[in-house]
């Protein structure tokens, strides 16, 4: 037996047929696929030797759940860290780490497991690298590639409705902190309305919305503060068609009209101040085929655990590791909670959109979750740019079909690692009158066509 090499380890445990030639990917799971073990409820921990699942037997001691990673001691993650998070380590972020997460209903909502162990198989790509159904549909919902042997059918797990939900309203509270003096920049408050109208899994009509069958969301952006923008309502439609590029409209309150607004300008920021750009959303928010990708790796890496719950953490204090919110010390880096996970793809992409600039995109997706939940980006002379984490979270809140906890993003941000700048985002329970809501049955055309946008704005 070969004797055990921490930097080699991934290489040992390989099943005989894992990477046999570049691509050529199997499900996740080392010792036996983890879909079967998910689809009887079960833990991940049969799928794994027991190194991959303890960050404590993986580092030989070096490190343990319960500490507290730092400036002090970054170097000992440097290697299961996104570059981004290793470089904020490194200017003052701290992390908890945690024990491994053994149960996919942490992280995903047990209907969409259902859904992609329903539909396994059902997936197919056409010659331009659209998803389909075997008979030619949109896809119908879950997971569309549960083995991803490529990286394409991978980032389509990703993408498919990224947060699971038929509808979504979130209360979304945004800071902008500047350097190392940790000064606040801007606050800005807004309310997001998404309305997926493929693959939905709980809300009628499903699986698809009727009309809107050639449309994979849509999604809303009203400003509630500051004032000089306040009222301001952008939408936006997410063509199915992977290859076309969204459209988007906006209620402007000083015409108080609805006006047409480009598309193409999909490389500057959202508003004001802010790190993100609308390719950004999601960490990916472009069209999938207007970018390439590869699967370049396939390793454990630090992942965030699903207890940074931000608002929805009751009692939270500035020294606790949810990604706490105080107001009277806004926090550059806020305190976060990450955990080993055992089996991650790593897929970069290359842009060909006008006018990119970016390099590269690197995404780093759960294989168990399918999902990713955070990203480096690269400028156009191959230096590190961006860093974005989208951490899923396992919360108490109504989940619109009888259940009362979800999962999903209650918190997140964007680093500008060049200017150490950064775009924090608090999920909050109501703002501007609308309450946070998930599978609520909202249907678009009251919400999420110029003229639903209009009536909104006027009354």
């Amino acid at each position: 037996m070969k004797p055990y090499n921490e930097l080699n380890y991934w290489q040992y445990w390989t099943r005989r047929n894992f990477l046999k030639a570049a691509g050529a990917w199997a499900g996740a799971g080392l010792l036996q696929p983890v879909l079967p073990l998910i689809g009887a409820g079960k833990s991940i921990a049969a799928a794994y030797p027991d190194e991959v699942l303890s960050i404590e037997k993986y580092t030989k001691g070096r490190v343990k759940p319960g500490m507290v990673i730092s400036k002090a001691n970054a170097e000992l993650v440097k290697d299961l860290c996104p570059e981004g998070l290793y470089v904020e380590l490194t200017r003052g972020r701290e992390i908890k780490i945690a024990d491994t997460t053994m149960q996919l209903d942490s992280f995903v909502p047990e209907y969409w497991v259902q859904a992609t162990l329903r539909n396994k198989g059902q997936a197919v790509l056409d010659k331009k690298g659209q998803l389909w159904t075997k008979d030619g549909k949109p896809w119908i919902g879950g997971d569309p590639f549960v083995e991803p042997k490529s990286g394409l059918e991978a980032m389509y797990n990703h993408v498919f409705n990224f947060r699971r939900y038929d509808d979504l309203i979130e209360p979304a509270y945004e800071v902008d902190v500047d350097r190392e003096d940790g000064n606040v920049v801007r606050i800005s408050e807004a309310v997001f309305t998404i309305i997926y109208t493929v693959g939905r899994q709980v809300a009628d009509p499903k699986p698809y919305v009727p009309n809107y069958m050639n449309e994979n969301y849509r999604v809303s952006l009203m400003i509630i503060k500051p004032f000089d923008v306040y009222g301001l309502n952008v939408g936006t439609t997410i063509p199915y068609a992977q290859s076309e590029l969204p459209d988007t409209f906006a209620y402007i309150p000083t015409l108080r009209r609805v006006r047409r607004l480009p598309s193409s300008q999909r490389f500057e920021p959202l508003r004001p101040y802010a790190v993100h750009y609308a390719s950004d959303i999601n960490q990916h928010n472009d069209p999938l085929l207007t970018w390439s990708w590869k699967l370049v790796g396939r390793k454990p890496m630090l992942y965030p655990a699903p207890v940074n719950r931000g608002l929805f953490a009751k009692g939270a204090t500035k020294d606790d590791f949810v990604f706490p919110l105080v107001e009277r010390k806004i926090q550059k880096f806020p305190r976060m909670t990450w955990e080993l996970r055992p089996e991650v793809l790593i897929v970069e992409g290359e842009p060909h959109l006008e006018g990119a600039p970016y390099s590269r995109k690197r995404m780093y997706l759960d294989a168990i979750i399918n999902r990713s939940d955070c990203a480096d980006v690269w400028d156009l002379q191959g230096k590190l740019w961006k860093w974005m984490c989208f951490p899923t979270a396992l919360v108490d809140w109504p989940d619109g079909r009888g259940g009362n906890k979800v999962r999903w993003e209650p918190v997140l941000f964007f680093s500008d690692v060049q200017k150490d700048y950064v775009s924090n985002i608090w999920i909050k329970p109501e703002m501007g009158g609308r309450k946070l809501a998930f599978n609520s049955g909202l249907r678009v055309d009251d919400w999420l066509t110029p003229t639903a946008m209009l009536k909104l704005a006027r009354k």
